[in-house]
């Protein structure tokens, strides 16, 4: 599951970096394979002290790029 996240992770950013908005929606999904990771291990909970706010961070990011 790490490595899914870790993939979803840095394609996101890689698709935000050429300006499409659809990285928010990878980086989204990315938050989400890394709370399924905590959860299963029940270890590094520290970690979803950055996955959650970040699930509401990306998705707002994509409203945003999605009015311009």
């Amino acid at each position: 599951m790490d490595w899914v996240a870790g993939i979803l992770e840095l394609t996101g950013k890689w698709i935000v970096g050429r300006k499409h908005r659809y990285g928010w929606l990878f980086s989204t999904a990315a938050s989400t394979a890394w709370i399924l990771y905590v959860i299963t291990l029940k270890q590094a909970y520290g970690l979803l002290v950055i996955c959650i706010p970040a699930i509401f961070v990306n998705l707002w990011n994509f409203h945003k790029w999605r009015d311009q």
